[in-house]
């Protein structure tokens, strides 16, 4: 009869994730995984396979929304569209309390690997074009509604933001310390986009 393991996968696997998000896949040791999880090595390699599948299992995790609402969730949550860009934008700011590492996972993964490894690169890839991909139906629907500023192209406008997201998730990996840097230019982005207010012809 098979022995019933002695942890939960699925609390394990979140554990990783959070550690691998903090530290990045090669400062985390086998020794770090097995205390931040809190369990033997023998059971870390049984259930996961090896250091290199469980940092892909625990990236699939990030990537499948379980620490909070995805980008597309955030950019369709609001009546307004550019208030949801705005909101997602804002998910750059660290905290003030809170277990969740500062920056975004995926973003760190794209840091730090590149295009060096094939499977981290391909579920990298794909998370940006998703957020590519939302921003423009935003910004579609921002236009649609008369929030977008005239001239401004819906699509190399979400190349833009998905740009920027990336660039301010990995300042926020500084800390709170860059958290005017990261309102400043969310602001300035933000002018941009925005179409000027109506005024009525008196």
């Amino acid at each position: 009869m098979a022995r019933t393991k002695e942890f939960d996968p699925e609390a394990a696997l979140d554990a990783a994730m959070r550690l691998f998000w903090r530290k990045g896949y090669e400062a985390t040791s086998t020794s770090d995984l097995t205390e931040e999880l809190g369990i033997a090595r023998a059971s870390l390699y049984g259930t996961f396979g090896s250091k290199h599948a469980l940092y892909l299992a625990a990236l699939d995790r990030f990537l499948a929304g379980t620490t909070g609402p995805t980008p597309a969730d955030i950019l369709t949550s609001r009546t307004s569209a550019l208030e949801s860009v705005r909101d997602l934008l804002e998910t750059s700011l660290v905290p003030e309390q809170g277990d969740t590492p500062p920056g975004c996972f995926a973003v760190n993964a794209t840091v730090e690997h590149g295009d060096t490894d094939p499977e981290i690169a391909r579920r990298t890839t794909g998370n940006v074009s998703r957020l590519e991909t939302a921003l423009y139906g935003a910004l579609l629907r921002a236009r649609a509604e008369g929030e977008l500023a005239p001239g401004v192209d819906p699509k190399a406008a979400a190349t833009m933001l998905t740009g920027l997201n990336h660039g301010l998730k990995v300042l926020a990996r500084a800390g709170q310390g860059q958290s005017d840097r990261i309102r400043t230019a969310i602001d300035s982005a933000m002018s941009l986009l925005a179409a000027p207010p109506r005024t009525d012809a008196g």
